[in-house]
């Protein structure tokens, strides 16, 4: 029997697939924390030995998961008593969308490379059959419906925010306006005029919902890396920001938002 905690998170037994999960989520926690640059695709990659289009890259990082989802089990609406099912259905929805805003949503002008491609694909994957297997094993009797609710919650709202800007960034992309500039311009528009990175801590909600609803501390370890991930990654916009904007006006506003909490960081 595993053991129940007054926060909410059960500690499952220690087996083989429970202690390498949770080994390989600090693993990928402390490799995003110590990591010596930030991974080089989107407007980070076009270094001369990015050689893959960022399209095509994303489609590398993100496929697998779905096809991952889909080899585990036929995603099913059958919440009742049975949260694996909503985990695993929502994790199918979460890396669906992600392919399909790459085919459709996202506008890319840079390219990555090999290594950068596949250690983002392998820690997605990885962290997503992890947790779909943990959480498979576990009693339901365990899962509080309370959290299970927040972090549904959690997750569309996540969703929704994510997606809404990353429509906002192709709008602006594909302005006549911003064209004709020529240059990089710093996004507007709902969370961006708070924070320069909306769409990562959007992301974050999400992550913050499956881990409610998955409901163990393994889960929480291989959970947490985009937590880390997404803050550093927010933080080196900024930075890239500065150096790229060539607008006073766009400079001038960066001064006035934050990275990913408006108003607090």
């Amino acid at each position: 029997m595993g053991i129940s905690t007054f926060i909410g998170l059960y500690i499952p037994n220690w087996t083989g697939l429970t202690i390498s999960a949770f080994v390989i989520g600090i693993i990928l926690s402390l490799s995003a924390a110590f990591s010596p640059e930030t991974t080089p695709y989107s407007k980070f990659g076009n270094r001369k030995v990015d050689n893959i289009p960022s399209r095509k890259a994303m489609l590398v990082i993100y496929v697998p998961s779905v096809l991952a989802c889909i080899l585990i089990q036929r995603p099913s609406l059958n919440w009742v008593d049975n949260q694996f099912n909503i985990v695993h259905f929502l994790s199918f929805a979460h890396f669906t969308k992600r392919v399909l805003e790459v085919l459709f949503i996202h506008i890319y002008k840079s390219n990555t490379n090999s290594e950068a491609m596949l250690s983002v694909m392998s820690a997605y994957t990885l962290t997503t059959v992890l947790d779909l297997l943990v959480v498979r094993r576990l009693p339901q009797s365990i899962f509080c419906s309370k959290l299970t609710y927040y972090g549904i919650a959690c997750v569309m709202i996540g969703e929704l925010m994510n997606g809404y800007h990353h429509y906002l960034l192709r709008s602006m992309r594909l302005s006549k306006t911003n064209q004709m500039k020529g240059n990089y311009t710093l996004p507007n528009g709902a969370l961006f005029d708070f924070v320069v990175a909306p769409h990562y801590a959007a992301e974050q909600l999400t992550f913050l919902g499956f881990i409610l609803i998955s409901q163990n501390i393994v889960s929480l370890a291989v959970k947490f890396f985009p937590f880390i991930y997404l803050t550093l990654r927010a933080k080196e916009t900024r930075r890239w920001y500065l150096t790229h904007l060539t607008e006073k006006s766009d400079r001038a506003a960066l001064l006035n938002r934050k990275n990913l909490i408006p108003f607090i960081w």
